[in-house]
């Protein structure tokens, strides 16, 4: 097993490293890790010693079910920004372009895999959990957009392999096995495989409050799948997210006031707040947070952590790899 830290190429990520990637090594070093989850887009990637990602994170378009399955969405009356931020490009070749750039860039740079999410959620969808879709009506629209796509690539396989990631909106979640299983029979590509986000299925399962309830929550999940599929998790985002009282709280309140007279700007950043608090992104402290790896075994664990600084960074690690590994690193 691999062990990563996530990491990405904004400045707020690379200046705590004073920009020197020789720094981020010796950091994986002392940690004992093995190399990065890189964050990639579509865009051009610079230059920066490739060696050291071992995956990437591959974009979200939070609302692309929308836009795939009803193509006026795409010329709704709204901020360019929010349509891309939403949609992932301006029609559906777009996204399918901006999917491919996004695949190419994970495999110029040696990934062994690239993480995608399988989700839909409107902004306004995050306060009010009123999403007016089905998990299976999603993962239909994201087979589609996903089978059309590789099949524009050589031998119709994706060029690394993709890593499904589960979330907590309409998708892949992983609490209805019937619908994981509709979604694996609908690829039409074999180079696949699962991320198994421990703090989203906590977030997905709703009334995780305390730690060690939420671990044996979440291997009651897993329990649920036969061994094929268990096999078929070879990543890990490791975390732990304690937001069961929240999430009710918030359900009952719904859209904050004035919501709907906010800039996109405004109202993505009162989004990302609240989804924070949700997905909390915090370091297991308690060592039966080993059962859920040892159950999985899978072939890459990143330690995926939300932090402001350096030391903030250094403390999830050894936290969470103390209850891991048992030692500190």
């Amino acid at each position: 097993m691999k062990s990563l830290m996530n990491f990405s190429l904004h400045e707020s990520d690379l200046s705590r490293f004073e920009n020197d990637w020789n720094n981020i090594e010796s950091f994986l070093r002392t940690h004992g890790l093995d190399g990065v989850e890189l964050f990639v887009d579509h865009t051009p990637l610079p230059d920066f010693p490739y060696g050291v990602v071992k995956g990437v994170h591959l974009p979200y378009w939070m609302g692309r079910h929308r836009a795939w399955v009803d193509e006026k969405a795409f010329h709704e009356d709204m901020d360019e920004n929010e349509k891309f931020f939403l949609f992932g490009g301006h029609d559906r070749q777009d996204m399918i372009a901006n999917f491919i750039n996004a695949l190419k860039n994970a495999a110029s740079v040696n990934a062994e895999y690239g993480v995608f999410h399988v989700a839909y959620v409107e902004l306004d969808h995050v306060f009010t959990r009123d999403f007016g879709v089905s998990d299976m009506e999603v993962m239909d629209s994201t087979a589609e957009f996903l089978n059309r796509s590789v099949s524009l690539l050589p031998g119709g396989e994706p060029p690394v392999r993709l890593f499904f990631e589960n979330l907590w909106w309409p998708g892949l979640n992983l609490l209805d096995t019937a619908a994981t299983m509709h979604f694996i029979d609908s690829l039409e590509f074999g180079n696949w495989a699962f991320t198994l986000d421990t703090g989203h299925l906590m977030n997905a399962i709703m009334n995780c409050t305390d730690e060690k309830h939420a671990i044996g929550s979440v291997l009651e999940v897993l329990a649920r799948y036969p061994e094929d599929i268990i096999d078929r998790i070879e990543g890990m985002h490791f975390h732990c997210s304690l937001s069961g009282d929240y999430q009710m709280q918030v359900a009952r309140n719904g859209v904050p006031a004035d919501y709907y007279d906010l800039s996109f700007h405004e109202r993505l950043i009162a989004v990302m707040e609240h989804v924070s608090k949700i997905d909390q992104h915090m370091p297991f402290t308690d060592e039966r947070c080993r059962e859920i790896v040892d159950f999985v075994k899978p072939r890459f664990l990143t330690h995926e952590f939300e932090t402001s600084n350096l030391p903030e960074l250094e403390w999830k690690l050894r936290t969470q790899i103390r209850a891991l590994c048992g030692e500190d690193r």
